[in-house]
């Protein structure tokens, strides 16, 4: 039995720095940050990021892939179009669908911001040098199995 509070412990601290990790990220997403001569936030970079990576991507597949509401990324489309960092083009094959590109200061923001964000991982992969690759595989497993579980957290409080 005291192996299990022991386990159950080291349980909980690994909870309690997944939380700060959590937080540490919250608080960066909400920061601004500069890219050159342009300041943004994090979803803005993550949204040009994205179109940067699939030209041609619509309203609704960047929706999906972010797992976020059409009208969340709908507002966030129209206001990187109003600072001319994207465009929407009309599909020629369906007159229906809103194509998203990059303009040429939307390609300069990518760029910027790609380079920034290697160096961010490159810092954070040789900061986990000790760590071998079974390591970061048994990581990956942990991470997947509470991702399952707080998948069912949020799917219970939804029903509240």
């Amino acid at each position: 039995m005291q192996e299990n509070k022991e386990r159950y412990q080291l349980y909980c601290d690994m909870i309690n720095e997944l939380d700060e990790g959590c937080r540490l990220i919250t608080e960066y997403d909400a920061l601004p940050h500069d890219y050159g001569s342009d300041t943004m936030y994090q979803a803005e970079s993550q949204l040009i990021h994205i179109v940067g990576k699939n030209p041609g991507i619509t309203a609704s597949e960047i929706a999906e892939l972010l797992k976020k509401t059409p009208s969340a990324c709908s507002q966030l489309i129209r206001k990187l179009r109003k600072k001319e960092w994207m465009e929407q083009i009309l599909n020629k094959d369906n007159n229906r669908q809103y194509q998203l590109y990059l303009t040429d200061a939307g390609w300069k923001i990518y760029k910027v911001h790609d380079a920034f964000e290697q160096c961010c991982y490159q810092r954070s992969f040789r900061n986990l040098d000790g760590f071998s690759d079974a390591d970061f595989a048994v990581y990956i497993a942990i991470q997947k199995k509470l991702n399952e579980t707080f998948a069912l957290d949020v799917a219970e409080s939804r029903k509240i």
